[in-house]
């Protein structure tokens, strides 16, 4: 891949900050982001952007998407980070978009997509289950298929847990076995299924950020029509492997490092120990640069696996795997950095960032970077986890390496 600068890029990053300027709201800017931002928020973000004919930055224009090239969404995203705007929602956009795209009815494209533009649905998945996470294919969740003169469906019963956003979302994209008889991963379909459905029941779970944002969901005798499947019956499993690419090559989550680098320098240079600036200690600048250079690394890493992907390159598959350990372990060095280099304000347990702090209680100095930062050190431990475990992506990278 040419990694020479585009001398276009400049002039597009310009469109892009003249765009965040006058046509963004002061109230969508300068944001805590997450993985999803507050659904009033992306919801109103996503109609800004879609006014703006940028509502699916990351699709290929014949999907109605931007049809920017990958330097361009990079681009995007982080002059977007740096605005602090919200989220997009990540579930709708970079992972089953991407599937409707590809697998999806003309109908079904016509039922959801338009909603997805308009912001005016937001979506979970439904993968992993109790005993299932690592192993997904071995998934117990069943959808038995009904035939009845009020139309046929599927009747769905099992759990899901660890669904992240399932309690403020309106639909949810589910693996469930319609096959128990065959190969595991023979057995597995994909189905769309509305979340107000009768029989679903969403239960939260409280991560150790201390923050709600997981849950527990519970299907008994849940109705899903034949219309919500995807693909046919047992291509779940190929349309998984497909997602979940796409899954890996976004844990990276680069612009969101960008700025934490940002923040980590600027402490560096603002935060003292034994009266000398943190950037004055040779072991903390040592890690500084090295953090930095992993991170320039991985930047280049992101352009490679995306325009591979664009390509339909099977090694992308690989390199999407080694992205997503190498993204992830990243995340967790330098928010475990930003907590060192705020001392002892790093030790302070702080309420979840989108929770309003108490007028009662006064701003000490550095909290709003430190209530922020401890939630999202926490929140880190987990990324070597969801998404498939480092363990289990190298034992994809080992496997596909073998066979290639």
């Amino acid at each position: 891949m040419d990694f020479q600068p585009d001398s276009g890029l400049e002039a597009f990053r310009q469109e892009v900050r003249q765009f965040l300027q006058t046509k963004v709201p002061a109230d969508l800017k300068g944001l805590p982001r997450s993985t999803r931002s507050r659904c009033e928020e992306v919801m109103r973000w996503q109609k800004v952007l879609n006014a703006q004919s940028w509502g699916a930055p990351y699709w290929a224009k014949e999907h109605g998407g931007t049809g920017w090239s990958v330097p361009q969404i990079l681009v995007f995203d982080e002059e977007c980070g740096a605005a602090g705007t919200p989220s997009q929602d990540p579930f709708a956009q970079k992972l089953l978009g991407p599937v409707m795209n590809a697998f999806a009815s003309p109908e079904q494209k016509a039922e959801h997509m338009p909603a997805i533009f308009n912001g005016q649905r937001l979506w979970c998945q439904g993968f992993s289950e109790p005993g299932s996470g690592s192993d997904l294919a071995s998934l117990k969740t069943r959808a038995e298929l009904v035939k009845s003169v009020d139309g046929d469906h599927y009747v769905v019963n099992g759990q899901k847990i660890w669904t992240s956003y399932a309690h403020e979302s309106d639909w949810i994209f589910l693996l469930v076995r319609t096959n128990p008889e065959v190969k595991k991963q023979a057995g597995i379909s994909f189905l769309l299924v509305d979340m107000k459905t009768p029989g679903i029941t969403v239960r939260p779970i409280r991560s150790i950020d201390d923050a709600h944002h997981l849950n527990e969901v519970f299907f008994d005798d849940v109705r899903v029509p034949v219309k919500n499947l995807v693909g046919a019956e047992g291509q779940g499993w190929n349309i998984t492997k497909f997602l979940l690419n796409n899954e890996h090559a976004t844990t990276a989550d680069l612009p969101v490092q960008k700025r934490y680098m940002q923040q980590l320098r600027q402490l560096a240079t603002t935060q003292r120990m034994g009266g000398d600036r943190l950037i004055e200690r040779p072991e903390f600048a040592l890690k500084l640069a090295r953090l930095d250079a992993e991170l320039q690394a991985l930047g280049m890493f992101v352009q490679r696996v995306a325009k591979m992907e664009q390509e339909h390159n099977p090694a992308s598959h690989v390199l999407g795997s080694m992205l997503k350990i190498r993204g992830t372990e990243l995340q967790q060095k330098i928010s475990e950095a930003m907590v060192e280099a705020l001392g002892d304000y790093g030790a302070v347990a702080y309420p979840d960032p989108h929770e309003d702090l108490d007028p009662a209680q006064p701003l000490l100095p550095l909290q709003e970077v430190a209530r922020s930062m401890a939630n999202n050190m926490f929140f880190h431990r987990a990324s070597t986890i969801y998404g498939g475990t480092s363990e289990v992506q190298r034992s994809i990278i080992a496997k596909m390496l073998f066979h290639l």
